[in-house]
């Protein structure tokens, strides 16, 4: 009988450290707090980048362009090619006006094909600093107030000798008239890019008239 008591108790100690042994691996609490401290870092990370990617952009500040070169009547403008002197255009004998009336039995009376218009003539001398230097009274564009208007005016009567156009070889000018019928008030400028048909962009301009 005291074996079987002996026995019985040795046999509930067992079960009892079986017991504990087998709570505590299924239910492990420190490495249950392990996992959720990461967890909780990487959300405190995110929440911290978020404000940094709504702030606004800077800002790109494009300056302004700037525009050709501006020269007076009577200037002495000196134009180069690939860095090298080419020629010098000057403008000068700029007049406005309303009509240009012929002489003779059978003169013309030249008038603005618009109302109000007035005409605007100036002299034109290419001198060339090299050989090769093209002329002609389409190298020219005129803005009144930066509106484009016509290219070229032909008239019959207005100032003599017109512009031509051919080559000059270096040391030689040449020089004429060019007429432009533009709006009777403004900035009237003339504007260089040589040739119109090279598409190219004005190199200067030369205000004709103040506004």
């Amino acid at each position: 009988m005291v074996r079987r008591l002996a026995f019985l108790l040795v046999a509930v100690v067992a079960v009892g450290a079986c017991s504990a042994e087998a709570v505590g691996t299924v239910v492990p609490a420190g490495a249950a707090t392990q996992t959720l401290a990461p967890q909780a870092q990487t959300t405190q990370a995110v929440a911290t980048d978020t404000p940094a990617a709504a702030q606004a952009p800077t800002p790109v500040v494009t300056p302004a362009p700037t525009g050709p070169a501006t020269y007076a009547i009577g200037d002495t403008i000196t134009v180069t090619s690939n860095g090298a002197p080419w020629a010098t255009i000057a403008i000068s004998g700029v007049k406005v006006a309303a009509s240009y009336k012929g002489t003779g039995a059978y003169a013309y009376t030249d008038k603005p094909q618009t109302a109000g218009d007035v005409f605007v003539s100036a002299k034109v001398t290419y001198t060339a600093l090299t050989n090769g230097v093209d002329y002609n009274p389409f190298d020219w564009q005129v803005f009144c107030d930066g509106v484009a208007v016509q290219n070229y005016t032909a008239v019959l009567s207005g100032p003599k000798p017109e512009l031509a156009s051919g080559t000059l070889p270096n040391g030689r000018s040449a020089s004429g008239y060019v007429v432009y019928e533009v709006p009777a008030k403004g900035e009237v400028r003339m504007s260089y890019g040589g040739n119109t048909f090279s598409n190219s962009g004005p190199v200067f301009e030369v205000i004709v008239r103040a506004a």
